[in-house]
């Protein structure tokens, strides 16, 4: 009987395996069209702000930070937490705000401040329970989002008011990098899903996100490099060709770190979105949580390498 048992267990599971991999390499075009549409607003209006620039550019930012924040710390929450959510979320949207407004160092006082005041906050509930997690666990999300993806996002936006390089492309600095690194993240996450749904055999990390193949990381190596190589020939950006084959390749890379990291976080309470307000996307950190990482990286490339050149 117990051999019987195991045989119809093992059957099962080849029956699932098989069935993941026919699903893997099923096209959904009804999911490849809510993608696709969805997309191209969201990137028709992220063009709108970013090209508008200043305070516009800054609520476009913030409206992201607020959703992104209240989806972290929601994850947060079903994995057992309890972080100050309204505290977290306010001083993650005053983040861009201080970027715009303020000196740099500003930010680095927000950031000193804003620990204190969860402290604070923590102190005055008069509860010790607890304590160590929802501190830390509220600094987390002001880190990873308002400051990973806030601070960095305006600041790359406005990088041309810190650094003095009108020759290094026909456009202002801070659009010019601020597109290159948008535009080659999402087209890195656009080749490693369909070279992944075509040629994707060897997995890269199963367990936190089982689609993410290493040939589909290489077709996404390879758009981001092809989009890299037309945005440096369009607007005629200096530096030689093999260098920005190497920036293509580095977005590709450090896009699929954050994609890996915020997929960590969602497996870790065994979700597979972070809500369902994109259509075919899922919520707004499955669309930004590569950008959370590649955004912060060419800001300081640009400012203590590029632009120094």
């Amino acid at each position: 009987m117990r051999d019987k048992e195991k045989y119809g267990e093992h059957v099962k599971r080849v029956s699932q395996t098989i069935e993941r991999r026919k699903s893997e390499l099923t096209w959904n075009y009804e999911e490849i069209y809510k993608r696709v549409v969805s997309g191209i607003v969201l990137a028709g209006i992220a063009l709108f702000f970013t090209i508008k620039g200043g305070i516009f550019f800054v609520f476009f930012v913030v409206i992201f930070v607020a959703l992104a924040s209240i989806e972290i710390y929601r994850l947060l929450e079903l994995k057992g937490e309890n972080p100050y959510t309204l505290v977290g979320t306010g001083i993650s949207v005053s983040i861009p705000f201080i970027s715009y407004f303020a000196p740099s160092e500003m930010l680095f006082a927000l950031l000193t401040f804003s620990l204190i005041a969860i402290f604070f906050v923590q102190i005055i509930s008069r509860e010790f329970k607890g304590t160590i997690e929802k501190v830390m666990m509220t600094y987390f999300g002001i880190v990873y989002v308002g400051w990973l993806g806030g601070a960095h996002a305006v600041l790359l936006r406005n990088i041309g008011s810190e650094v003095k390089s009108p020759n290094f492309s026909k456009i202002d600095p801070g659009l010019f990098f601020f597109l290159f690194a948008v535009a080659t993240t999402a087209f890195a996450d656009i080749g490693a899903y369909f070279f992944g749904k075509r040629f994707g055999k060897t997995k890269i990390a199963e367990k936190i996100s089982p689609g993410k193949t290493v040939e589909g990381f290489l077709g996404g190596a390879l758009f981001s490099i092809i989009v890299s190589l037309i945005l440096k020939f369009s607007f005629g950006a200096s530096g030689n060709v093999l260098m920005w084959i190497l920036l293509g390749f580095v977005s590709a890379f450090f896009g699929l770190l954050g994609d890996f990291a915020e997929s960590a976080l969602k497996r870790d309470v065994h979700l597979k979105d972070s809500s369902s307000l994109i259509p075919g996307h899922g919520g707004v950190l499955d669309r930004v949580d590569s950008l959370l990482f590649t955004i912060p990286l060419y800001y300081y490339i640009s400012k203590y390498i590029l632009y120094t050149m």
